[in-house]
């Protein structure tokens, strides 16, 4: 159930636009079944139709003793009638929250015990069509609104659009004190701001003098940055809504100057891009081609929509394909973390009550999760239970300054290959290598994460790509790496590792190095380098086959520059 406080702060009110005006309830009597049977069917076998048990469930556990009225005006009030069936208010010719906690809920002189269970339930109306769809009296002759039925007021609250309205009661816009705050979340994340921006940017650079239904056709923006706008004003094309929502020159095309127009009714990837507002627990896209929602058989493969290939097979964000480890050119397949989906990075959540980490329930979509107190969290440790946020993110960022290294020195490698192939000269043999190499190099780069979706993988593009580039340059002098400006000491990858690690170093000027690996109680474990070098960066592999799990050390020493990072080994 929902904690809440009564009052919605003003500056809550402004950020969220939760209550712009009151419409009186006033309902159509018609059953909504025989017009729209397909929704109240799917309505039914899903959770917004089967809430009555869960209060129950509450009440019996946590509200032993207390009475209804102090479940809705208590000092620790828990509204369950304002989001698991507001219009029950409305039942019998009207009736207040704590009545109606009162009649659906069985009590023993007059309170709540640990055997309170459900009663009356046919007349239980969940949460209602009723509940998000004012339906005029009048109906059909006056088509429904999209609203939200307040059972403090009796009334309709208007809302912005479809996400604000699921932000009622899965996000603070109605109870400020709420812990379900899947739309807060949301509102912060890459889906839920920021798109039209990225989009109009994507626009004025690449697409100027096209028109929208040149864009659509070619790389259709809408269908993943704001599918659902193509629901507005009755129903619009792809390129319609490409039209509406970016300026256009006097010729109806892109220009340098084209902007984000409308931002107000800019859906963003709302909450009904992936929940059918009548079947939100069934994984589903919606098309905005089609304008209906397709059923996923998993939650990669409706991330991979528009996050991979599945929906458009030309683009170029491919993270869901390198996850998967397969597609590279004679490179054998691949997966760094067997078994993990999506969503297990993306969506962490824990069961801690009160933490951001359970609150927003994934919906930040981040790998890490920052609490109230400063403290970070990371979904890593839902599987690598040794690790902290702070070892996961070292393991990240060494995967990514790996991966880094190798992209730089193939792209380096590959603008020699595009002078060589210029050559009459060139064979069969160095024309399918060159093809191999770029496709591999750009479909490690599409992954967009740096390497950390699948780094076993990448890498394995990445190599094959500099070795069949360098077969073609043979004799051509490679890419100088440029002489580092200091030194640096990069952290060990991978990390936690078992059983073996790699170092990664910089030395800015010639002269005697040592770089040796300490136990935690600052004992000599190997020396990895003790000898003198010249400028350059250096990595060296190292072998814990004989050393016990647990925290070590490794410093870096040469002409007065000294550091030391942390390792951890686990077997």
């Amino acid at each position: 159930m929902i904690r809440i406080k009564k009052v919605v702060p003003a500056f809550l009110a402004l950020f969220f636009f939760p209550l712009l005006t009151n419409t009186v309830y006033s309902q159509s009597s018609l059953n909504c079944q025989l017009c729209h049977s397909a929704q109240k069917n799917s309505w039914m076998t899903a959770r917004h139709a089967n809430t009555q048990k869960d209060v129950a469930g509450e009440l019996s556990t946590n509200w032993a003793g207390q009475t209804p009225d102090s479940v809705i005006s208590g000092s620790q009030a828990e509204d369950c009638v304002g989001c698991h069936a507001p219009t029950a208010v409305a039942v019998n010719g009207g009736r207040t929250e704590t009545q109606v906690m009162s009649t659906f809920f069985t009590t023993v002189s007059g309170k709540y015990t640990a055997a309170t269970d459900t009663v009356h339930s046919a007349q239980w109306p969940s949460v209602s069509c009723t509940t998000c769809h004012n339906v005029p009296s009048d109906h059909p002759t006056t088509m429904p609104t999209q609203m939200i039925f307040n059972s403090q007021t009796a009334k309709y609250d208007s809302v912005q659009n479809v996400s604000a309205l699921c932000g009622n009661c899965h996000g603070n816009l109605h109870f400020a004190d709420t812990d379900h705050q899947l739309y807060n979340a949301w509102s912060y994340s890459k889906h839920g701001r920021g798109g039209q921006a990225d989009v109009a940017g994507e626009l004025s650079t690449n697409d100027v003098g096209a028109t929208p239904a040149d864009v659509t056709a070619d790389e259709d923006c809408i269908g993943c940055h704001a599918p659902t706008s193509v629901q507005l004003n009755g129903g619009i094309s792809e390129a319609q809504a490409l039209g509406t929502f970016f300026s256009t020159d006097g010729n109806g095309k892109f220009s340098a100057s084209t902007a984000p127009v409308d931002t107000m009714q800019w859906t963003n990837v709302a909450c009904n891009t992936c929940h059918d507002p009548h079947n939100p627990d069934t994984l589903s896209y919606f098309n905005s081609a089609t304008k209906s929602y397709h059923v996923m058989s998993s939650s990669d493969e409706l991330c991979g929509q528009c996050h991979g290939n599945l929906r458009f097979s030309g683009t170029d964000h491919l993270s869901y394909n390198i996850g998967q480890g397969t597609g590279g050119v004679n490179v054998p397949d691949q997966v760094t973390m067997p078994g993990a989906k999506c969503i297990d990075c993306h969506m962490f959540k824990n069961d801690v009550d009160g933490s951001n980490a359970k609150n927003y329930a994934g919906h930040s979509w981040q790998v890490f999760v920052e609490e109230s107190d400063g403290t970070r969290l990371a979904s890593c440790t839902n599987c690598h239970t040794a690790m902290t946020a702070d070892s996961a993110c070292s393991v990240i960022a060494s995967w990514q300054a790996g991966f880094a290294e190798l992209d730089s020195t193939a792209e380096a490698l590959y603008s020699i290959v595009d002078t060589v192939l210029a050559d009459s000269n060139v064979t069969h043999r160095d024309s399918v290598n060159a093809a191999e190499a770029l496709a591999n190099m750009t479909y490690a780069e599409s992954d967009e994460s740096g390497g950390f979706h699948n780094y076993k993988y990448s890498v394995a593009l990445l190599t094959d790509a500099i070795a069949k580039a360098r077969t073609i340059v043979t004799g051509v002098q490679a890419p100088a790496k440029p002489v580092p400006v200091q030194f640096a000491l990069m952290q060990n990858y991978p990390n936690p590792f078992n059983p073996t690690t790699h170092f990664q170093f910089s030395i800015a000027k010639s002269g005697f190095v040592s770089l040796k690996v300490y136990d935690i109680l600052g004992r000599e474990i190997a020396t990895l380098v003790n000898e003198q070098k010249s400028p350059g960066t250096y990595e060296i592999t190292f072998d814990a086959s004989r050393l016990t799990s647990g925290i070590y050390f490794y410093q870096l020493s040469s002409s007065g520059f000294v550091a030391v990072k942390k390792l951890m080994l686990l077997k």
